[in-house]
């Protein structure tokens, strides 16, 4: 899901109603979109998110707009539940805090084309599923404006959340190479682009960088996502090593469980604490995780010892021997068949078979 700002006008204070125009159309926004007439439904119903786009985090909504088009413009009319403390609280807000408070709308890129305008590269949006509108303190849009001049909203940049929320896409099963996957993303991709490759984003970093984002789990800028890495993602999650804030492990973990729900595959449960026991699986996933880990830290290694014309250390070189040799061993207990009564332990056997077969190929 991603974000664009919009402004608003309060149009009937009783009934809480509010209209504004919140994009224009072929002009190229603050994070290198172009949306193109006709992107939007017209008459869209929409749901006015509480706000920050926290209803995407259980709170409930506040509101509904209709979404309207025109040639040049989205429109988009809405109005708060007044008749609800959150709604009256929330239209009091926004119409006090006047050019002060923003707005945006989070929607998934239906179809959407990279290219160049205006001597820039962008992404052309050809169509949107917008999911929510919300008050935020920063939205993203350019060229939106007010219908009157009444509690104009200004438009400004905004900084994606932490947890990027669930999206439909292509599920992939096949081999994860997450360093890999890293390299091949490009130094000057936007934000918009980097999203759809991870799970979270530090909002008090630089949006633009990919050192930014955790838990990558797609093949590529909108690429399918990947079972493997959403399962090691939920181990780390578990045991601790994601270097997600508490805060925003459930929110994660919602966005990653989803895909793998997509692929028919129950995920693991989320640990309420960090580190705790694990059941078989589990701890096969975080094992998958760490083996992972491990091969894309030892290929640097070798990558940059192999630059300056060295080979492996003989103390790290011993330390893989040591883990070959307990991966045979794990190897060899592979051979025995596991029962039919629990299909996960099979299917993480073969997967650490895989694995290992790749540590084994450094």
């Amino acid at each position: 899901m991603d974000t664009k700002s919009l402004r608003v006008e309060i149009k009937d204070e009783a009934k809480g109603e509010v209209k504004a125009i919140f994009s224009t159309f072929n002009a190229i926004d603050s994070d290198r979109d172009v949306t193109r007439p006709g992107a939007f439904t017209d008459g869209a119903e929409v749901p006015i998110s509480a706000y920050g786009h926290t209803s995407w985090s259980g709170m409930l909504p506040v509101g509904k707009a209709t979404i309207r088009q025109t040639a040049k413009q989205a429109i988009l009319e809405g109005r708060f539940f007044m008749d609800t403390a959150a709604g009256r609280d929330t239209f009091t807000t926004v119409k006090e805090l006047g050019e002060l408070g923003q707005w945006s709308y989070g929607y998934d890129p239906v179809e959407y084309s990279y290219g160049e305008h205006e001597g820039q590269r962008v992404r052309f949006l050809d169509a949107l599923k917008v999911h929510e509108v919300s008050p935020v303190l920063v939205g993203a849009g350019v060229g939106t404006r007010t219908l009157s001049a009444k509690s104009a909203l200004p438009g400004a940049p905004v900084k994606a959340g932490r947890p990027l929320p669930p999206h439909e896409c292509e599920v992939a099963s096949r081999s994860w190479d997450g360093a890999k996957t890293l390299a091949g993303l490009a130094e000057d991709l936007r934000p918009s682009e980097l999203r759809t490759v991870f799970a979270w984003v530090d909002p008090g970093a630089d949006q633009e960088l990919k050192s930014s984002y955790r838990l990558p789990h797609h093949h590529g800028v909108g690429g399918p996502a990947n079972v493997r890495a959403c399962l090691m993602g939920i181990a780390r999650l578990n045991d601790g090593k994601s270097g997600i804030p508490d805060a925003d492990r459930k929110a994660v973990y919602d966005h990653l469980a989803a895909h793998l729900r997509d692929a028919d595959i129950e995920p693991p449960e989320l640990k309420d604490e960090p580190g705790g026991s694990l059941k078989y699986a589990e701890e096969g996933h975080a094992v998958l995780a760490a083996v992972s880990s491990f091969v894309d830290r030892t290929a640097e290694v070798v990558a940059l010892r192999s630059k300056k014309g060295r080979g492996m250390a003989p103390r790290s070189a011993e330390l893989l021997d040591w883990i070959d040799a307990d991966l045979q061993r794990l190897k060899s207990l592979l051979s025995t068949p596991l029962g039919p009564e629990d299909p996960s332990d099979a299917e993480v056997a073969s997967v650490l078979a895989r694995s290992i077969a790749q540590l084994q190929g450094l």
